[in-house]
């Protein structure tokens, strides 16, 4: 199973959301979203998000 994991770093951003959505359908993907644009950002766990990911996509 691959992990993907997409970084937002912008509010309602339609492309990401449309991408992350066909994203979750398929059955051999993990994915996993971190929002930057939250007041409560992990960064310590987001670093280790990073480097457990297959791929990292940031928006």
């Amino acid at each position: 199973m691959r992990t993907l994991l997409h970084v937002l770093t912008q509010t309602e951003d339609a492309l990401a959301a449309d991408i992350i959505a066909k994203q979750k359908t398929e059955t051999e993907n993990q994915v996993e979203v971190v929002d930057l644009t939250k007041d409560d950002a992990d960064y310590k766990s987001l670093l280790e998000k990073i480097f457990a990911a297959d791929s990292v996509q940031v928006w």
